[in-house]
């Protein structure tokens, strides 16, 4: 009697088991960000914002003080769009100054000719369409910032390719305009488009690149002070630099394999081509979106190759000398497949449990 009561027992306890393995099979990786320790998201946007501050200040000197009320007109405009779906959805408000991030890296996106209308128009699309429209913080699969930028690419395509150069301490002089200090014509193609062209870049126009000191768009020309936020950012832990690193070496190897026909390119133009365009404000500051981006090391690899190889297409067969925008938007929209092939193994199942992934079939 003891025996069989055994035998039940064990038999019941297997089917709960096989139940649980069943169940498990189906679990679905919730959506980013998994956070485990003592952080909020206020704090997370806090030292984003922080770390974009000197970038703010800095497009202010080279493109001028208009610049700064870009800035304010995108925040405002991104925080009151906030409150209004919040207060229309009878929902809660909680000021976590994501509005603040996105309000900013959308300006940043913008050439520094753009009329008022541009950073409030992009804001609102990117803060009630892209954001609120699929849940809000940590439900939107695009960027929001890049998906404000690309409706407003639709809307007024040729302004927003119209590029200044800087005319510092806080000037600039418009495209097609001649500066007075330099008696220069400005129409002359941006780094990118005579690195495309053909053209040597020389040293000092590699320095002013480094240093901001060149045409562009308002947040993408200085690449020292990028560089430092993204130091900024690992160090505080916000992000991890795999996704920039792997994405600046695609496309730092796709520069060196085409972007001299018939032969491999001098260090100079890879330079060129890893320091111009918003490459390095791309890889930084949108690709690592929590909420956009793979929620597993190995998924983050994939997106940042995926991300890299579409810069590449666009820089070299494509018909922009950018690309990086419509590369990371493209790859968000993978990131639900990548999250469902290569997701995170949970704990007892089988699976990688070196790289801590399950791959579905």
């Amino acid at each position: 009697m003891i025996q069989r009561e055994k035998h039940s027992y064990s038999e019941e306890q297997h089917l709960s088991v096989a139940q649980l393995e069943a169940q498990v099979g189906n679990l679905i990786t919730d959506t980013n960000p998994h956070l485990t320790a003592d952080v909020t998201s206020r704090q997370i946007m806090g030292t984003v914002v922080v770390a974009l501050l000197p970038i703010v200040i800095a497009s202010g000197y080279y493109f001028g003080w208009r610049i700064y009320g870009l800035y304010l007109l995108s925040i405002v405009t991104a925080q009151i769009a906030e409150i209004i779906w919040f207060k229309a959805r009878g929902r809660e408000l909680t000021f976590d100054l994501s509005a603040v991030v996105t309000g900013l890296l959308l300006t940043m996106n913008l050439p520094p000719s753009a009329p008022w209308y541009f950073p409030v128009i992009g804001s609102a699309f990117a803060i009630i369409v892209v954001k609120e429209f699929f849940g809000g913080l940590g439900y939107n699969f695009l960027n929001p910032a890049l998906g404000g930028r690309a409706f407003l690419v639709g809307l007024f395509y040729m302004e927003m390719f119209q590029i200044s150069w800087p005319d510092p301490p806080f000037g600039r002089i418009p495209p097609g305009a001649v500066s007075q200090a330099t008696a220069d014509v400005t129409t002359h193609a941006t780094p990118l488009a005579a690195l495309k062209a053909g053209q040597a870049l020389s040293g000092d126009e590699l320095l002013d690149m480094f240093l901001g000191n060149t045409g562009g768009r308002i947040g993408e020309t200085s690449a020292v002070l990028i560089i430092v936020a993204a130091v900024f950012l690992i160090w505080r832990r916000i992000i991890r630099p795999h996704i920039p690193l792997i994405m600046v070496a695609v496309v730092a190897m796709g520069a060196w394999l085409f972007a001299e026909p018939g032969s491999l390119a001098s260090g100079t133009t890879v330079l060129g081509h890893v320091l111009g365009g918003g490459l390095l404000l791309g890889a930084i500051f949108m690709a690592t979106d929590y909420a956009s981006s793979p929620s597993t090391i190995v998924g983050e690899c994939v997106y940042a190759v995926g991300i890299g190889v579409l810069v590449v297409i666009l820089r070299f067969w494509g018909p922009t000398n950018e690309g990086v925008s419509y590369a990371i938007l493209t790859m968000n929209c993978f990131v639900p497949l990548i999250d469902r092939l290569l997701r995170r193994r949970v704990l007892g199942e089988p699976g990688n449990r070196q790289l801590n992934i399950k791959i579905d079939k």
